[in-house]
């Protein structure tokens, strides 16, 4: 039996999609309690994610907004590409993943954590210099190469993403990408059901939409960052965390991008 789900512009036809169940409600680990998991790097490769377009999309965001030192291509540690993979199997067959960032170069995550905090003190200008940076953290991580407290995407380990028709109309999930706003939290629309609340019908969409990509996602592994509902993690720090496991797989790394660079240091 066909179901529907929903975009921005109108709701598609997709088998199985409104089956996708709630988002549960879980942990919300400070980003001190994520670092005291340990990190062994496995020294798994970062590998470009535009090799498959058959299968999902790659649209470098921070490229496309010039954001200094982004790149024309999402890189992503090899292991996190498969489970994309997964994901995009578990999909309706008209819809595809989106994946707008991944890897990071510590001079993209210190532009975005800069511009970040400049937009909130514009947004509130009441708040002083440390209410600036907690706020700020809680949507972009403090730019860090210290390999036992790096930030997510300098490991490779995680990902941004959102969902597309495969005719191209990108669906709708209530808050922009990147928007630093409590309506960007995953379970925004979740809590305002358990208070009892309304939901308009863009809202619904919204909710429907953010269930369908947590589903998926964490069915093929990952783990999601509460405050985001696009942010995604596998092998990183906040990932060996809520799986409860011993140590992370992934610290800070970089991509091979000169490949005279190797026989230069040889």
């Amino acid at each position: 039996m066909n179901k529907t789900i929903h975009t921005g512009e109108s709701r598609l036809a997709a088998p199985g999609a409104q089956d996708a169940p709630p988002i549960a409600a879980g942990e919300k680990p400070s980003w001190d309690t994520v670092f005291t998991v340990p990190v062994q790097d496995c020294g798994e490769p970062l590998m470009p994610l535009s090799l498959a377009p058959e299968r999902y999309l790659v649209r470098p965001a921070y490229h496309a907004a010039g954001i200094p030192g982004a790149l024309p291509e999402c890189y992503a540690r090899e292991g996190l590409r498969r489970r994309l993979l997964v994901a995009q199997d578990l999909l309706p067959v008209n819809l595809r993943l989106v994946i707008l960032d991944a890897w990071r170069s510590v001079k993209v995550q210190t532009s975005l954590f800069t511009q970040c905090r400049s937009a909130l003190k514009h947004a509130h200008p009441e708040s002083d210099d440390l209410e600036l940076e907690r706020m700020t953290s809680r949507f972009v991580a403090l730019p860090s190469l210290d390999e036992q407290r790096p930030s997510p995407h300098v490991t490779g380990g995680a990902v941004d993403l959102a969902l597309a028709s495969t005719e191209g109309s990108p669906l709708w999930f209530g808050a922009a990408f990147d928007y630093p706003g409590e309506v960007s939290a995953t379970r925004h629309f979740e809590e305002r059901l358990e208070r009892g609340e309304s939901l308009e019908a863009r809202e619904t969409e919204a909710l429907d939409n953010r269930r369908l990509l947590h589903h998926v996602m964490l069915e093929a592994g990952f783990v999601n960052y509460h405050a985001e509902w696009w942010h995604y993690e596998y092998g990183t720090q906040r990932w060996a965390y809520v799986k409860g496991l011993d140590q992370a797989k992934y610290s800070v790394t970089q991509p091979n991008l000169n490949p005279f660079e190797a026989l230069a240091r040889g």
